[in-house]
């Protein structure tokens, strides 16, 4: 892998660059809460993309961060990511049955439930224990080396999900192995000024598109099969039957 050819950041420096990308997320995050009132279907989606993000650089940083703020701010990103779970799974659900129906998802996905006060408050003070918490990290020298080896590490590692996928085409397999793309996703986005990177994101980005389908369409499935609605049972698994040979095509890349 090619590196710029403009001057290489020290180590000090390269570990600092990161650190601000971490704490421009975090701090990110919480302006999303604060908008999630207002447009909640936007602001959860921006929240959810901001941590996951957060967790993939932080993969990149395993040797330069300390074990226990590493996982204190993984373990917080993800329950930023995960706390609006339910909500976003309603808005998939109401967005797929919409294009399914050749129709535009209803409005009223846009409203929040006022039980979800309660979430909201909670998930700004992990937000800004996640802000205060980046601060304080304490980052070591971080060489390119180091980013290229847990950079490799992700790839790898999605390599070895996608054979357990064509092995036993499972839908944790599939699920498991979308996690990891989004990985070398967002791993991809934040090491882009690198050659080829821009190429990598496109290509990480359409896979996980598409494994990402893969999953909406099973939870959509059981939906659809809790309220007995045959008709769309029929058209889901036409589509997820068509999905795993477009999902390898697009690996191959």
């Amino acid at each position: 892998m090619r590196r710029m050819k403009e001057r290489q950041p020290s180590g000090t420096e390269l570990s600092g660059r990161f650190r601000l990308v971490l704490l421009h997320l975090a701090e990110e995050a919480r302006r999303d809460l604060d908008a999630i009132p207002i447009r909640p279907n936007r602001a959860i989606h921006s929240l959810r993309t901001r941590m996951k993000n957060l967790r993939a650089i932080l993969l990149l940083l395993k040797t330069c961060a300390t074990k226990r703020s590493r996982k204190a701010a993984h373990t917080l990103a993800g329950t930023l990511k995960d706390v609006f779970g339910e909500i976003r799974d309603a808005q998939m659900i109401a967005a797929l049955r919409a294009k399914f129906a050749g129709r535009r998802a209803s409005a009223a996905a846009e409203k929040l439930a006022p039980h979800h006060a309660g979430q909201v408050k909670k998930a700004k003070v992990d937000a800004s224990r996640l802000v205060r918490l980046i601060a304080k990290m304490t980052f070591t020298a971080l060489s390119w080396e180091d980013v290229f080896a847990r950079y490799v590490h992700a790839y790898r590692a999605g390599r070895k999900a996608m054979k357990a996928c064509q092995r036993q085409p499972h839908p944790r397999a599939f699920h498991q192995w979308r996690r990891l793309v989004k990985d070398l996703f967002y791993q991809s986005q934040v090491l882009q000024p690198l050659n080829a990177m821009t190429a990598r994101r496109r290509d990480a980005d359409r896979l996980a598109s598409r494994l990402g389908l893969l999953h909406d369409l099973r939870v959509l499935h059981g939906a659809a099969k809790k309220s007995q609605e045959y008709h769309l049972l029929k058209q889901i698994d036409k589509k997820r039957a068509a999905l795993p040979k477009a999902i390898f095509k697009a690996a191959e890349k």
